[in-house]
């Protein structure tokens, strides 16, 4: 893996996490004022992105497939300890949101469909 794709998605990931923190605890971060809106467009930017430039790359498919996996497990992880520690998403992003597992079921059967590609595409080789 190049390691601008490294740097891309450790970018990618630590971006969302900032995000996500100052949308579940935004009084941690008082000197820092962003909009709901903002914070809004910018993860659905990021999501968008990264469906995007997994789509489209020509490349290894097993690290597609594992970049969709870790990704999602880490965002859904990351939204789970957010909400244990007891942060409230300004935005609606919660475990009771039916949009959320909506997005989890379409990414659950987006690595499927990457793995069926996988094993196909090994056992051709």
């Amino acid at each position: 893996m190049k390691k601008v794709n490294v740097f891309i998605i450790v970018l990618m990931l630590l971006s969302m996490t900032c995000l996500l923190a100052y949308d579940f605890f935004p009084d941690l971060i008082d000197f820092i004022y962003l909009p709901r809106a903002l914070v809004v467009a910018v993860l659905i930017i990021i999501v968008i992105f990264s469906i995007l430039s997994n789509r489209f790359q020509k490349g290894n498919s097993r690290l597609i497939l594992l970049w969709q996996l870790v990704s999602m497990l880490y965002l859904f992880l990351l939204v789970v300890a957010f909400t244990v520690l007891g942060g409230i998403s300004q935005v609606g992003i919660s475990l009771n949101n039916p949009v959320l597992w909506v997005v989890i079921l379409i990414s659950i059967y987006e690595i499927y469909v990457q793995s069926k590609k996988v094993k196909v595409s090994n056992s051709i080789t």
